[in-house]
């Protein structure tokens, strides 16, 4: 596993495997952060400001509702399990493993997708992305999971294209119904929040 996720990482990190496949979206300045992400290694770093902050504020709402300490929920020990033994299959209710992974794993894809990358890119910065929150966000407090390894890149890819899609042709009505901002903002949050809700800046940004 180790080694695909190695040849995954290379394959994200060299622009020029994706050389001939050329988004469809036109990035422009005018982000609230990162102001530039068009190249392999800048989108990478883009999606760990989705990826940290979503999760970790999943696992303090989880926290505070389990009431759960964390001190005692992530260990040293843990982590040596985790980079130690294989993962293993878990028995997550199954609206946590194809609810809300997928759709965490859409906001990866998403990260990536929205910066210019081919959906290529998109689905191995999604793959490397779990294999991250896997191991080091989540690995000191419980065991790397397969269905979580397997489901959110895949899922979460297949859902982050639909939204990309479905976002596209919106965005190319320049005047968006309320209904129209709402789902865009529910389903792609990290963007409308990128462009401060501006979805004026947004239709002039992408998807020309």
């Amino acid at each position: 596993m180790y080694k695909y996720l190695f040849l995954l990482g290379l394959g994200i990190a060299n622009p020029h495997l994706y050389s001939g496949l050329k988004a469809q979206t036109t990035e422009v300045t005018g982000g609230i952060w990162f102001k530039s992400a068009n190249t392999a290694p800048k989108r990478f770093l883009y999606s760990q400001t989705i990826l940290w902050p979503s999760s970790i504020a999943a696992h303090t709402y989880l926290y505070i509702k389990e009431d759960v300490d964390v001190t005692k929920a992530v260990s040293l020990q843990r982590y040596r399990r985790t980079y130690t033994l294989p993962p293993v299959w878990d028995r997550d209710h199954w609206s946590w493993n194809y609810g809300v992974h997928p759709v965490m794993g859409s906001f990866s894809y998403l990260a990536y997708r929205n910066r210019q990358a081919h959906w290529l890119e998109a689905f191995a910065g999604a793959t490397i992305n779990s294999a991250i929150y896997e191991y080091v966000i989540a690995g000191g407090t419980q065991q790397p999971s397969y269905n979580d390894l397997i489901v959110t890149p895949i899922l979460g890819s297949l859902l982050g294209e639909g939204i990309y899609q479905v976002k596209k042709k919106m965005l190319r009505d320049k005047n968006l119904k309320l209904w129209e901002k709402i789902v865009i903002t529910v389903t792609d949050p990290f963007e409308s929040f990128y462009y401060g809700f501006n979805f004026n800046k947004m239709i002039r940004a992408q998807y020309r």
